[in-house]
């Protein structure tokens, strides 16, 4: 190459380079606050030129927003005019209207040539806002009143007796601090897309989570060991004190950067606030013993009415999030539990734990918290990006429970088809009875009540009368 060529070469991409820093841009104001879903706000924009010759220069203009399923350019001018009076300066004002909750910007071109981005951060409508203030504070008093209840049902001889064979609260512990945390990570990292850091922090946020929710609710359903339900709860509790900002400043710092603080404060402060109304509840039901066997009752019918109630309000609360979903949300919004239902099962087998022991693990591991992980994200990130983060929080919170509701509805379903056939007609072959026919066979040899004494008394007399 010769050196005329390496001189051109130099030349022009200094002319270019130069070209390119000609335009200097001003915005006003810098960046807006509290932009909400449904609202109108007029950007200046104030551009200036010092390449321009001393002649006017028109300039067209181009304003384009990069989402436009969020956000909609109302107005803004075709052309400007940099003129030397005004020190090769313009500005002119664009129009912009929220249409959803999300992050992103607008590509402004002067010219030909672009300028800085303006970013935008959008967020929920005050409405929204609103109707989620009044969900958020009917899940604490339904998370403080299910923590009572459970208290009461914490009888310390059971308790100590689960203490002198701990393995079964072993085993969960083990579960739930050490592989869901681990299914989550794995999750977030190649489940979800590289550039969603919102929704990675918020996966693994879950999946560190201790057990709780309807845990106890769906151990009474399927007959498992209630005793060691509450107990893994309890305990998972308190251990959260340590293992979650353990697990949150070690592996949760691969989803954070410098403008994401975990607030370890604030998780302990939470979680040591679930201990208070659990033990409320012990206390109660040390003095007032009389009450533990009506409260027990009661739980099986609140988890109930609590799991219609919390779905309804929480798709009316949150209809947004609907629109955020996506299929690698909803895949690993239904992994992490479903697959921590298996696996806690299989490794509760492999100790040879007993099947109600067994089932309860699995229970108590797939099933976590998501309170904790919806205040964890709201804590940790600014908006928008929390709001959209709660969406796999939904997702998971919305889907945890449905294979045991499928479990559950099948089993009654075939309990219902044995049932009818046992209760069938006589066969075709004599010597072939139903169970129902044996058993009325039966309760005819047997002595008759008082009942049926006084019946064939009176039958009889009816009979001389005659």
């Amino acid at each position: 190459m010769s050196v005329r060529t390496i001189l051109f070469v130099v030349v022009f991409s200094l002319h270019v380079t130069a070209v390119a820093a000609t335009i200097d841009v001003t915005y006003a104001p810098k960046e807006f606050t509290n932009f909400r879903t449904g609202e109108k706000r007029t950007l200046t924009v104030q551009v200036r030129d010092s390449s321009t010759s001393p002649t006017p220069d028109v300039r067209n203009v181009s304003v384009k927003c990069v989402d436009t399923f969020i956000c909609k350019i109302l107005s803004y001018p075709d052309r400007v005019i940099l003129i030397k009076d005004e020190n090769y300066s313009a500005s002119f004002r664009i129009e912009v209207e929220a249409l959803f909750l999300g992050v992103t910007q607008l590509n402004i071109t002067v010219g030909n040539e672009p300028v800085e981005p303006y970013v935008l951060r959008l967020h929920r409508s005050n409405r929204d806002e609103i109707v989620t203030s009044y969900f958020t504070i009917f899940i604490a008093i339904f998370v403080v009143i299910i923590s009572f209840m459970m208290g009461t049902q914490l009888e310390p001889k059971r308790i100590m007796g689960i203490v002198r064979k701990p393995v079964g609260p072993t085993v969960g512990f083990f579960c739930q601090f050490g592989l869901m945390p681990t299914l989550g990570f794995l999750l977030a990292e190649y489940g979800l897309p590289a550039d969603d850091i919102a929704t990675k922090l918020a996966l693994f946020s879950v999946s560190t989570c201790p057990g709780g929710g309807k845990s106890s609710f769906w151990t009474i359903i399927f007959s498992g060991n209630l005793d060691l339900s509450i107990s893994m709860t309890f305990t998972q509790t308190l251990a959260a004190l340590v293992m979650m900002p353990l697990w949150m400043s070690t592996a949760g710092k691969h989803f954070t950067d410098a403008h994401v603080k975990i607030p370890f404060g604030n998780i302990l402060s939470g979680l040591a606030g679930l201990m208070v109304p659990s033990a409320c509840g012990m206390v109660m039901a040390h003095y007032r013993p009389q009450y533990i066997e009506a409260i027990s009752k009661w739980i099986k019918r609140l988890s109930w009415a609590a799991m219609i109630v919390i779905s309804c309000f929480a798709i009316y609360a949150n209809y947004y999030i609907f629109w955020l979903i996506t299929w690698p949300i909803v895949l690993c919004g239904c992994t992490l539990p479903w697959l921590g239902y298996l696996t806690a099962l299989i490794i509760a087998m492999l100790f040879r734990q007993e099947w109600k022991d067994c089932i309860t693990i699995a229970i108590e591991t797939g099933i976590q918290n998501i309170g904790i992980a919806m205040l964890l994200v709201l804590w940790c990130l600014p908006e928008p990006e929390a709001s959209i983060a709660v969406t796999i929080i939904f997702v998971v919170a919305i889907m945890t429970d449905k294979p045991l509701l499928l479990i559950w509805l099948l089993s009654r379903l075939y309990m219902r088809c044995c049932k009818g056939d046992t209760v069938a007609q006589i066969d075709d072959n004599p010597k072939k009875i139903s169970l129902t026919d044996a058993i009325t066979s039966e309760s005819l040899k047997q002595k008759p009540v008082e009942g049926d004494k006084e019946l064939r008394g009176i039958s009889v007399k009816a009979e001389k009368e005659r």
